[in-house]
């Protein structure tokens, strides 16, 4: 039953999570709160869950982070593989970075949950996405997606030069490392602006290495040896 007291229509999903664990839950939240609601392929990987079938589901619920190199890993990549097959992506994720679930937004997901939410927003969620309308399974997943003065907007020569900063690389050796190389001056210039820009959200920086910190906090970049999110 739906909140209005209407009978939901059935609903086929589908989901992606390199957790056993994880893609069990979904079955037993499923089963216990929502059985207008079968579950028809779950998977480790996109491509497994395609070629199981999971293409014919109506919304698939997508992780973010599914355990791969990071120089594999490409979550939008991943969205646009399952909207072309046809269903709608929920996300379901431990990622609470505004950067990474809002770019998963922009390649074509619906929504975002998050693994800390209680069961049954995530079947709210679901029964929004399959309208396409964007579903969300609480304040801060809304936030997350929304609230403009949780990110500090940067421009793409600017993250390069923090992904530079980021992997050890030297102040001094970041132009002559970008693509296409920059001048010292010119790198000094991005460290600055982006600087102005934290600082007009309230963030205090008066470094490279502090702007560093909140680039890493929102998710423009990793920090070295990060850890995938708690699922």
């Amino acid at each position: 039953m739906s909140i209005d007291g209407a009978v939901d229509a059935p609903l086929l999903i589908a989901a992606v999570d390199d957790h056993p664990f994880v893609l069990k839950g979904i079955l037993w939240t499923v089963r216990e709160h929502a059985p207008w609601i079968e579950v028809i392929a779950t998977a480790a990987d996109v491509a497994e869950l395609l070629a199981a079938g999971g293409g014919a589901a109506d919304v698939v619920l997508l992780d973010l982070d599914l355990g791969v190199p990071a120089d594999e890993a490409d979550p939008t990549a991943n969205v646009r593989a399952i909207r072309e097959a046809g269903p709608q992506v929920l996300i379901l994720t431990a990622e609470e970075r505004p950067v990474p679930v809002r770019r998963a937004i922009a390649a074509g997901a619906v929504g975002l949950v998050l693994k800390s939410d209680p069961e049954h927003l995530l079947i709210d969620a679901l029964r929004l996405a399959r309208t396409g309308e964007l579903a969300v399974s609480s304040r801060l997943a809304h936030a997350l997606l929304t609230d403009e003065t949780l990110i500090g907007h940067l421009a793409p020569r600017e993250i390069q030069v923090f992904e530079l900063l980021a992997q050890g690389v030297g102040r001094a050796d970041i132009g002559r490392l970008m693509d296409p190389p920059a001048a010292t001056s010119t790198v000094d210039t991005y460290l600055k602006r982006a600087a102005r820009t934290y600082r007009s959200l309230g963030r205090s920086t008066y470094n490279a290495y502090e702007t560093l910190q909140h680039v890493i906090r929102d998710g423009h970049v990793d920090g070295p040896g990060r850890e995938r999110p708690g699922s």
